[in-house]
């Protein structure tokens, strides 16, 4: 009789073996470049020591997008991560003008963690921006005229500290709180008056009412400094379908009439403020709030299981938002840049040009009632918003977003 003799093999060296963690392709609303479609991928090993996932965002016109890719190393106490980013905007000026501004960065960065809710990132990278004016293209008998480039790199560094016990309960149902503090440093190379700082606070907190209700309240604020400080726009939402942009008032970041607009490449959407435009507001500084109740009600009031994705992900809201922007003084001062008008809009009907200071409320405001769940594989936010404006209550508006959170 033969007996099978068994022999315990290894132990071994762990060797990664990576595997295709998901696959992503979703819509984006640019509010720059519209309507596009971003493909992402993630890849990393079975121990998630090294990780990579990349992709690319694409707009209609095939001609706007972004690239990025990025590989992390997470095997020690410290993180660390290597990523490169372009980004393509292809804009035209009020002349018509088409133009096209570009950025590459590429950084390298550590991530700290000072305890199990608290984390401390330093991120330096080295950018590169380059602005080409294509002028006049609506006779395709002609080429294109391409004026030399404007190029500007830059050296710099990103700091963060995060904060988060924050805990996921169900789709857009969070308890606890986050918060992020940001400084970032663009130094100009071999030009120093294009240097500039961005500095930031984020914190929300998410109060749990009874069941899965939910009292969210945000507070944001941020400002540019420096020698070529950029500018935030204030208004609207992200991922806002049927989004409008506002280009009026003196020094909008968004408006030039012809050749570079050194503002564009950096400027910064501060988003949620229902009932507006894009840019209602902007200047170097802004600061604004949101607080929403999030009412879950098929969950709330359910006692068992709903196999509906629709209803399982329903939630009603009631919500508030305030907001401000500002260049210089404080919101309050007469000197707010972003108040000011020009009269006559087209300087072509009058020899003279007269700047008038409004003295208006700075604060915009709005409230209403909001509906999201789930549909068409997306996550789908309707807000009923009244704004208010100088005191004065306008015409509510419905905003249709994609999305979680603010």
């Amino acid at each position: 009789m033969t007996r099978e003799t068994n022999r315990l093999m290894g132990p071994f060296d762990y060797e990664p073996r990576f595997s295709y963690d998901n696959m992503v392709t979703d819509f984006v609303i640019d509010p720059l470049r519209g309507f596009s479609v971003r493909v992402e991928t993630q890849m990393n090993d079975m121990l998630e020591n090294y990780r990579f996932f990349g992709g690319l965002q694409t707009a209609f016109d095939l001609k706007s997008g972004d690239v990025y890719g990025e590989v992390q190393y997470l095997p020690h106490y410290i993180d660390y991560k290597i990523r490169f980013d372009r980004k393509v905007i292809f804009w035209e000026d009020a002349t018509a003008n088409l133009q096209k501004y570009s950025l590459q960065k590429f950084e390298v960065g550590a991530s700290l963690p000072l305890n199990v809710k608290t984390r401390f990132t330093l991120v330096p990278f080295l950018s590169y921006t380059r602005y080409t004016d294509r002028e006049n293209e609506d006779f395709p008998s002609s080429p294109p005229v391409y004026l030399p480039p404007e190029d500007q790199f830059y050296g710099g560094f990103k700091s963060e500290l995060i904060f988060d016990n924050s805990l996921n309960t169900g789709m857009n149902i969070i308890e606890g709180t986050r918060g992020k503090m940001s400084y970032v440093y663009n130094g100009g190379i071999g030009n120093n008056g294009a240097s500039f700082s961005q500095f930031s606070i984020d914190i929300r907190h998410y109060q749990k009412i009874y069941k899965e209700i939910v009292l969210a309240l945000r507070g944001f604020t941020g400002s540019f400094f420096g020698n070529a400080p950029k500018n935030y726009v204030l208004g609207g939402m992200d991922n806002w379908f049927d989004n409008r942009i506002n280009y009026e008032g003196l020094n909008n970041p968004l408006y030039s009439e012809e050749g570079f607009n050194d503002q564009l490449i950096f400027t910064e959407f501060a988003t949620s403020l229902r009932g507006f435009d894009y840019a209602t507001l902007y200047g170097q500084s802004v600061a604004m709030a949101n607080a929403e109740l999030r009412i879950p009600i098929v969950r709330a009031l359910a006692g068992g299981p709903i196999t509906s994705n629709f209803f399982r992900n329903m939630q009603f809201t009631v919500f508030y938002d305030i907001g401000t922007g500002w260049t210089g003084p404080a919101p309050l001062s007469q000197e707010n840049a972003a108040r000011l008008r020009v009269v006559p809009d087209d300087p072509s009907k009058s020899s003279f040009r007269v700047e008038i200071q409004e003295y208006l409320n700075p604060w915009l405001y709005s409230y209403g009632f909001g509906f999201r769940t789930m549909m068409l594989g997306y996550y789908m936010k309707f807000d009923f918003a009244w704004p208010v404006e100088n005191y004065t209550v306008k015409d509510p508006r419905i905003f249709v977003t994609i999305g979680f959170d603010f």
